[in-house]
């Protein structure tokens, strides 16, 4: 534990006119305040506040949030009051302590209505000062470096969720990085241990191939910078185990797949050696398209400037380098707590306040402009984290994704059985694909059918690992099956056209470089086995027939796996169809009469709906829609094919000019007889003036 003495000498250092009898008098006041009390590791309790003011210290904080750090729990956990805190240390300390009492009060399990209340008590103690956020940060650290004291596992991971949902995102948007990576990385720790394991020790073994890269990378930078006249200061330093992990699930990718685990900083002196080592840096190697990012333009909402760029780096590996200057660096570290600089015994804060930080000048409107407690939480949640998109249900639940996410991610988060099925997607009332990408804010209401299923294009453009999972592990399970099953019928068929009764032990699979006669059907449903080759195998004992092949009904299969619907012509039901068996895809149906069809006859596969030609499975069609350049025309349209009962999947402006809209849309309809009641209703509407169906 720090004693009065050397916390003093380590303000001093920074600061030389610092009140030294006020930090020694609050030391000695929390150390008689809580007395005899014990924490969870048996050690004495003033250990805790006494090193939340030497962690304040290093940050180089200013002597009242030290005393602050020192007497931060006295008004919680001892008998001392308000009053005699404003008495003894003055107003700034006492409101400050008082500040940090009520965030300490906050319970974020907590009832809906309890949980929002408490939320707006925690803004009004963050906005009145910063540093009330500051403290309460540098506690929570603290608090997690001795989490393995806490003998409940179930209070551990409660904490270490509070931390990774709340005071994570709290430290990097004021840029206390350096706190945000450490307590993210225990909490990860708590929470998920098996697989904070696994990353560490794939982290070693990377480390153990090649223990010289870090050194020799920094070298070889070092050494180009200097050949152009840039002395500057070169570092590699690895990216925590969280980092990773979420970098990991945002790009659905394994830990061999990140070339950017080792974060290499280039630190100069002025702005525009900057600028000019990032020339040097992008001349010398190849850079990576698209990991390019300019924070000194445009800063990120904490502060933090940098340039970042992900170049093949000098011995053939991708490396991210950021490139700072050295109070840049200082600020990318500690964030707020950076602003605070002394010259010659002085405190001086920049141009912004960081009392009154910019985003917090938001929250404050919140409080202003918010009528419930509700609101204010929602509102105030979606102004902190800008990293994450907070959307709700119809219902007014809130939702968390990650940015860039879609209607389809949405639907899986709720359930895997809401996104199995999901086949539209209302966003704030209107119909909108379900590729859309959600913003803040966005009421999101899924529309699901029990003959939907994941389409394998959705995994395209979805972004979560839970969706992406979820598609993945349907279209597995079922892609073995139909293949399988579309061979064996198609197998069937060529029995029947040729008057030969179907036996399976009759086929002879092993001729066709198959071991099972199960791998046989697979491949033939799959096209790589051609059709005409079986043909010939199985007609050699019956030249004269005179039957024709069975059809296959598409209603035995799931749109997208073993069958595909042609989006040259979007066939819908009571079209009249027919099949090509493409390699490696499986069947492909189009309409009879397309333009673009292949007249590869030994390929054609005679199909059907179903037996009966009907089926109330959603088909997707596309209509050429002509109507007015007005505010109102999109509205309507989405509104009208919405009350028809189909839903849009894709809307494109194909054309544009001062008094017309030329639309291309997709849309889902249950058949033929269906699409004709949508464009009846569309040619209802006094804006459009003509819909047709592209084939």
């Amino acid at each position: 534990m720090i004693t009065s003495a050397e916390l003093i000498n380590l303000v001093k250092s920074y600061d030389s006119n610092a009140n030294t009898d006020m930090l020694r008098k609050a030391y000695m006041f929390a150390m008689e305040a809580h007395g005899a009390q014990k924490r969870a590791s048996g050690s004495p309790y003033f250990y805790h506040p006494a090193e939340v003011a030497r962690l304040l210290a290093e940050l180089r904080m200013d002597v009242p949030t030290l005393v602050t750090g020192l007497l931060h729990d006295v008004l919680e956990d001892t008998n001392v009051t308000f009053e005699e805190l404003e008495e003894i240390f003055g107003s700034e300390v006492a409101f400050l302590v008082d500040g940090i009492t009520k965030l300490s009060s906050v319970n974020y399990t907590s009832s809906k209505a309890h949980q929002a209340e408490n939320f707006r008590k925690f803004l009004l103690a963050t906005s009145n000062d910063i540093r009330v956020l500051v403290v309460k940060l540098v506690d929570r650290l603290h608090n997690m470096r001795t989490i393995n004291y806490i003998d409940s596992l179930e209070k551990r991971k409660k904490i270490s969720l509070e931390t990774l949902e709340i005071y994570a995102p709290l430290a990097e948007r004021i840029g206390m990085n350096v706190i945000k990576d450490e307590i993210e990385d225990i909490a990860f720790y708590n929470l998920h241990p098996s697989e904070y394991s696994a990353i560490s020790l794939r982290l070693e073994q990377i480390r153990s191939k090649d223990d010289n890269f870090v050194q020799n990378t920094v070298k070889e930078l070092q050494r180009v910078l200097h050949d152009h006249g840039i002395d500057a200061m070169v570092s590699g330093r690895e990216k925590k185990v969280y980092s990773i992990w979420k970098k990991m699930q945002k790009r659905n990718v394994s830990l061999e797949q990140i070339n950017d685990i080792i974060a290499f900083r280039v630190i100069v002196k002025t702005v525009d050696q900057c600028y000019l080592s990032l020339g040097i840096i992008h001349t010398n190697f190849q850079i990576m398209p698209g990991r390019f990012k300019d924070y000194i333009s445009i800063p990120k909402l904490n502060n933090y400037r940098s340039l970042h760029t992900t170049v093949m780096g000098p011995f053939k590996q991708g490396i991210e380098i950021q490139i700072r200057t050295e109070e840049m660096h200082r600020v990318a570290d500690e964030g707020i707590a950076a602003h605070w600089s002394y010259k010659e015994g002085n405190v001086v804060t920049s141009d912004d306040d960081p009392k009154k930080y910019n985003w917090i000048k938001g929250l404050l409107a919140i409080l202003q402009n918010s009528s419930t407690p509700e609101d204010i939480m929602n509102n105030s949640k979606l102004e902190m984290f800008d990293n994450e998109v907070f959307c709700f249900t119809p219902n007014g639940d809130l939702i968390t994704l990650p940015r860039g996410a879609t209607a389809i991610d949405f639907a899986y988060e709720i359930h895997t059985s809401i996104g199995n099925s999901c086949v539209g997607v209302r966003i704030n009332g209107k119909m909108v694909p379900l590729k859309t990408t959600l913003k803040n804010g966005d009421q999101v209401d899924i529309i699901t059918s029990t003959y939907q299923h994941p389409e394998t294009s959705w995994e395209r453009f979805v972004v979560t690992g839970k969706a992406k999972s979820c598609i993945r592990k349907f279209i597995k399970s079922q892609e073995k099956v139909e293949f399988m099953n579309l061979g064996l019928l198609l197998v069937k068929g060529i029995f029947s056209a040729a008057d030969i009764t179907f036996l399976e032990q009759s086929v002879d699979y092993k001729s066709f470089a198959c071991d099972s006669i199960g791998k046989f059907y697979h491949n033939v449903g799959r096209g790589i086995i051609p059709l005409n080759s079986v043909r010939m195998a199985i007609q050699s004992d019956a030249p004269n027939k005179s039957k024709m092949e069975d059809a296959i009904y598409l209603m035995d299969f799931t749109p997208g796996i073993a069958v595909h619907f042609a989006e040259c012509c979007h066939p819908i039901l009571g079209d009249k169809i027919i099949g090509v068996l493409i390699p490696q895809k499986g069947i492909e149906v189009h309409l009879s009469n397309c333009d673009h069809l292949s007249y590869r006859k030994n390929a054609f596969v005679r199909i059907k709906w179903n037996k009966d030609d009907e089926i109330e499975s959603p088909f997707i069609i596309r209509l050429r829609i002509v109507m007015l350049n007005r505010t109102e025309s999109f509205s309507s349209i989405t509104g009208i094919i919405s009350s028809s009962g189909a839903s849009m999947t894709n809307i494109k402006v194909d054309h544009r000019s001062i008094d017309f809209f030329d639309l291309l849309v997709d849309i889902k309809v249950n058949d033929a007889i269906h699409i004709g009641e949508v464009q009846a209703a569309l040619r209802t509407c006094s804006y459009v003036r003509s819909v047709k169906r592209l084939t």
